[in-house]
């Protein structure tokens, strides 16, 4: 139910459903002119009459959906307050109205201690239109008593917290989740003023601008703060919804540990990032000065001495990727604000030339990768890691699969996957820390950064088998551009060595022609590797200087919509 809109607003509007009305009537001439007379004057309405009052019981056996009885007062074998107790016994509610030649005070006495809903004469002037008035009314009152039944149940099974407000300003029907949030009872805000439940600001508010909005537009949504019976003030997200008599419906919910939760995610990002400002400046500093010292030592050591002087030199570029990873990972945790419209092939052709997919591999983009909206520098440092994550764990020449995910509503996400040995169900949520890696050269910080910038963006990820026995990365909850193509601008294989599904892979080269690393370049990313390793040490590493926020993510994922092909 969007903020009560299916029962309150123009959902429930439209023509009345048809009126099915009864008449029991001993007199032939009677029935047969009534049942006419009421045909003519009701709207959409079938009247069947029946000459005793069985024949209406029978009716009512054969179908429920009878909307008034008429019955004659005295009948033979049953009358008409007879009947009206056998009906009252299998529908409480059914209107029934009594309509007799013979009324008296003491007729009518009768009937209306027996709780009939109403009472006609024939004998008056202009009798039939008079039952006519009296049957629509009738009709009319208890269906509008279901239909508050039915919204009175829809809203107290709903999480969110519903209100309806009446063209006076008053609450008439608060589901308990709505008078949870504020600290009282439902009764207890029934027939209140909506102003108790907001602090004074915030009434000027509403006076001055949102009602002002929801009558020129007819719904109202945003933010505002809310007033607890406490006197406590809390933030809620609030939607409004005009009613054509002249109320509203508001649908709340308090958002307060959200914005909290928000608000400190800001701060340890902050944090973070100055942190990691102070270490990499006071890193640099001093690599830059052991740099410089070893090229001096490098031209006047020994022979004997080299492959010394290489160690210290690779010991030197792994501690400058580890400073470059340290930064991109503190940047990447900055949460999304300026999302827009990002086609995944497009990202997909450039993250595998940067690199170097198309020298040391493969990528087959499958058909139907979509448009998603995405800050696209940091998709395509999502995907630079991971491709760069395959070509150092997933053997020689690994083929990278990127695909999209479906469910019963279309794409809801992609996946991203290589041909290599896989990773252990046991580290499917290890590999994602920061600082965690089977490969002795490697930063651990590639998957952190991969899951920072998931996380960032409001998705989630997480890791299965691919369908060769390979790594998986599946992505969900993903934002997709309705209608977008995955074929759009979609470079030649031949230039990029990123083919179409059914297409060969291209580009193909040996492992001797493996691009030297670059100082700056963030794709010694942590992967497990079911290779046995002799040593020990290359195991596990854990990164102690650096905490970041990344959550545990189960296996499968949580997010919201399943994967239709085919994986472990």
């Amino acid at each position: 139910m969007s903020e009560g809109g299916f029962f309150w607003g123009t959902a429930t509007e439209g023509a009345e459903p048809p009126m099915h009305v009864l008449v029991a009537d001993d007199d032939d001439a009677m029935r047969e002119t009534t049942v006419k007379l009421l045909e003519a004057t009701l709207d959409n309405a079938t009247v069947t009459g029946f000459p005793s009052a069985r024949g209406v019981l029978d009716a009512l056996a054969d179908d429920a959906s009878v909307d008034c009885i008429v019955s004659d007062y005295e009948m033979p074998e049953m009358s008409g307050l007879e009947l009206l107790e056998a009906v009252r016994e299998t529908d409480p509610d059914v209107p029934f109205v009594i309509y007799t030649g013979h009324g008296n005070e003491d007729v009518a006495s009768d009937a209306i201690s027996a709780g009939v809903t109403d009472y006609v004469r024939k004998s008056v002037t202009g009798g039939h239109r008079i039952l006519a008035n009296r049957i629509e009314s009738a009709v009319a009152r208890r269906r509008a008593e279901a239909e508050r039944e039915l919204q009175a149940l829809a809203m107290s099974t709903v999480e969110e917290g519903i209100a309806v407000v009446d063209s006076e300003g008053r609450f008439v029907e608060v589901n308990g989740a709505y008078a949870e949030t504020y600290g009282y009872d439902r009764d207890e805000l029934v027939g209140e003023s909506w102003e108790v439940i907001n602090p004074p600001q915030e009434n000027e508010r509403m006076h001055l601008q949102i009602l002002p909005t929801l009558d020129e537009q007819g719904i109202w949504r945003g933010e505002s703060v809310g007033l607890r019976k406490d006197g406590s003030t809390f933030v809620k997200s609030k939607s409004l919804t005009k009613l054509d008599s002249g109320g509203f419906v508001c649908a709340v919910r308090d958002v307060t540990e959200q914005r909290d939760a928000e608000d400190a995610l800001r701060e340890q990002n902050e944090r973070l990032r100055e942190f990691a400002r102070l270490v990499s400046h006071d890193l640099r500093n001093p690599l830059n000065v052991a740099e410089g010292y070893l090229t001096v030592v490098e031209e006047s050591v020994d022979e004997e001495l080299q492959d010394d002087v290489e160690r210290i030199k690779t010991a030197h570029d792994r501690m400058r990727r580890l400073i470059d990873d340290m930064l991109r990972l503190a940047r990447e945790g900055r949460l999304v604000d300026n999302a827009e419209a990002v086609p995944l092939t497009d990202v997909v052709e450039t993250a595998a030339l940067t690199v170097g997919l198309k020298s040391e591999g493969s990528c087959v983009v499958e058909e139907g990768l979509p448009s998603v909206y995405a800050d696209e520098e940091r998709l395509s440092a999502l995907f630079e890691n991971l491709f760069g994550n395959a070509l150092e764990h997933a053997g020689p020449n690994p083929t990278v699969r990127v695909g999209p995910l479906t469910d019963d509503y279309g794409v809801c996400g992609f996946f991203v996957e290589d041909d290599g040995p896989g990773i252990p169900e046991n580290r499917h949520v290890k590999v994602f820390e920061s600082g965690f890696t089977t490969n002795r050269s490697g930063t651990g910080f590639g998957l952190a950064i991969v899951k920072r910038i998931t996380t960032a963006h409001g998705w989630t990820v997480s890791v299965r088998d691919g369908r060769d026995g390979g790594a998986r990365f599946e992505f969900r909850g993903v934002n997709v551009v309705d209608g977008a193509a995955a074929a759009d601008g979609r470079a030649e294989p031949e230039e990029t060595g990123v083919v179409t599904e059914n297409e060969a892979p291209v580009g193909t080269e040996t492992a001797a022609d493996v691009k030297a690393d670059d100082d700056t370049d963030a794709d010694d990313d942590a992967r497990a590797d079911t290779d046995t390793d002799t040593d020990a040490d290359d195991d596990v590493r854990t990164d102690t200087d650096v905490e970041t926020d990344t959550g545990a993510v189960a296996d499968g994922g949580d997010g919201a919509c399943d994967d239709t092909s085919d994986n472990a």
